[in-house]
């Protein structure tokens, strides 16, 4: 991940650098102070478009639905990345056993590996979303190239279910100018999280569970992972390890759940 960031900042800075030259050249007449001003303004809108890539609850490229109403006690499970077998399967058992919906945002490509894992997660009540088609960086990606990664895995997710999509999530929450009107026109609500934990770097079940009942907040939209990008059979054993003390964390301290299109109704209402 840290690598995509370096290379889409790069790719960023070398696209800037050519016209940050020809204006300072073009301007070199009006003196230092003035030279310096159109630097900074530059560099202000740099800043500006990064924030709009990599901050997932930034407006800046639009607005887009992070996190339900502070005074509400209920919190939304969400998990990205699948199917992933045998682990979402695991997880959608503890889910029915402790009769709680979730939201799974779903990768295209996983969905054609493990059709009946989406299947069964939409006949027991979960939502399904879109999580694009491979994993892919989007803000590297041409506006065409973004539309059919949401069409495509639009169209898997209703032939493997029967349920189309009404949220889209980027991978990895980044987007561009075009990701927001790409998710819309295909139907989809752009959609984020409010806390991470990180599980894919499996800390440890203990530290998963402590970090997702540290972060809890009402109206929060938590971010987890039955799968990773589209790597099948990916070990996410230490989410479904952590999974039951999360539900059961979480009803002690007095929440109780949404999907994510429920709490986006609930904010709504607010």
């Amino acid at each position: 991940m840290k690598l995509k960031i370096i290379f889409a900042v790069t790719i960023l800075a070398l696209a800037a650098a050519g016209p940050a030259a020809g204006l300072i050249a073009a301007f070199s007449t009006l003196g230092p102070a003035r030279i310096a001003a159109c630097v900074a303004g530059m560099l202000a809108l740099e800043a500006l478009i990064l924030t709009g890539i990599f901050e997932r609850r930034a407006p800046v490229f639009g607005r887009i639905f992070w996190r339900g109403p502070a005074g509400l006690r209920a919190v939304s499970l969400t998990f990205d990345d699948g199917p992933n077998e045998p682990y979402t399967s695991r997880v959608l058992d503890i889910l029915k056993e402790f009769d709680v919906r979730a939201t799974f945002f779903l990768i295209g490509q996983n969905v054609e590996a493990f059709p009946d894992a989406a299947r069964r997660a939409a006949a027991e009540g979960h939502e399904l979303g879109n999580h694009g088609w491979d994993h892919g960086v989007l803000p590297l990606e041409t506006p065409a190239r973004i539309r059919d990664q949401i069409v495509r895995t639009n169209d898997a997710i209703m032939n493997a279910t029967g349920a189309r999509p009404v949220l889209f999530r980027a991978s990895h929450g980044w987007r561009n100018p075009w990701v927001n009107g790409a998710a819309k026109g295909a139907g989809c609500r752009p959609v984020a999280w409010t806390l991470g934990v990180w599980d894919t770097d499996r800390p440890g079940a203990r530290e998963i569970v402590r970090r997702t009942l540290r972060g809890l907040g009402g109206g929060s939209v938590i971010l987890l992972h039955d799968g990773r990008g589209t790597e099948h059979g990916a070990d996410s054993s230490q989410l479904v390890e952590a999974l039951p003390e999360i539900i059961e964390g979480a009803r002690a301290a007095g929440y109780h759940f949404l999907t994510l299109s429920e709490m986006a109704k609930e904010a709504g209402r607010k």
